[in-house]
């Protein structure tokens, strides 16, 4: 255990000593100050100007969703571009020798931070959630954000060879948080077409509060995270 702690506190300063990933590292706190004041500010405004009672407003579940989304994948985004530099200078098979193991290396560098993601989601919320959150809610709705956020972990690190594919993938794998959109946006016929996404049932877990979705939320990101995890083995053996 000691081994994990010591591998875990050079992985946090070894962040620190890059300016983007500080800056990505923050970013949560900055989008949330944003949906916090300034949505609410605009529909203010917009509403005043197209003399209607609601605009925006139907919408605050969407942006608090979206924050408990962003902050886990921002932070996962963090460790796979880190995993990435190790691989390239061909650490982590050296670290997989040392006490700390290959086993000890995943603890962490994916399941701290990914407990640390959680931990922060929840508290993000709390302080700029635009909607009332029942505990059971926040607590399960960060559950399987913080779970889908170690897809794009294991896309970007499986898949890229270097940083510079890594940051172009990391784009292309937020294409799987779109899911979130889809239940508010679009009429309930068409929004199944999406179903494969794990982050649809999250946005209608969400809406409804059925925990119905949340178990096909889980069982759908638990099989892509063992598709995945396949690939980001096979890749972390060579």
């Amino acid at each position: 255990m000691k081994a994990i702690i010591k591998s875990f506190k050079v992985f946090v300063v070894e962040l620190f000593k890059d300016g983007m990933i500080i800056m990505i590292l923050i970013a949560p706190f900055l989008i949330g100050s944003i949906f916090k004041f300034a949505i609410p500010f605009l529909e203010l405004k917009l509403t005043s100007f197209f003399d209607k009672d609601v605009i925006l407003t139907e919408y605050f579940l969407l942006f608090d969703l979206l924050l408990l989304v962003l902050t886990p994948y921002f932070i996962s985004f963090a460790a796979s571009m880190s995993m990435l530099d190790e691989y390239d200078l061909n650490l982590i098979n050296h670290l997989s020798v040392t006490p700390l193991g290959k086993k000890g290396y995943l603890i962490s560098r994916i399941i701290l931070p990914l407990i640390i993601a959680y931990f922060m989601s929840i508290l993000i919320l709390i302080i700029f959630s635009l909607t009332t959150w029942s505990l059971v809610m926040l607590l399960s709705v960060s559950l399987l954000t913080c779970l889908l956020s170690l897809t794009s972990t294991l896309i970007v690190f499986s898949y890229s060879k270097n940083k510079i594919e890594g940051l172009a993938l990391a784009k292309l794998s937020g294409v799987v948080m779109i899911g979130i959109f889809i239940p508010f946006i679009l009429e309930k016929d068409v929004q199944y077409y999406f179903s494969f996404l794990p982050s649809f049932w999250i946005g209608k877990f969400t809406i409804d509060m059925s925990y119905y979705y949340f178990i096909l939320a889980l069982l759908l990101v638990l099989v892509w995270l063992f598709i995945l995890y396949k690939k980001f083995i096979s890749k972390l053996s060579k």
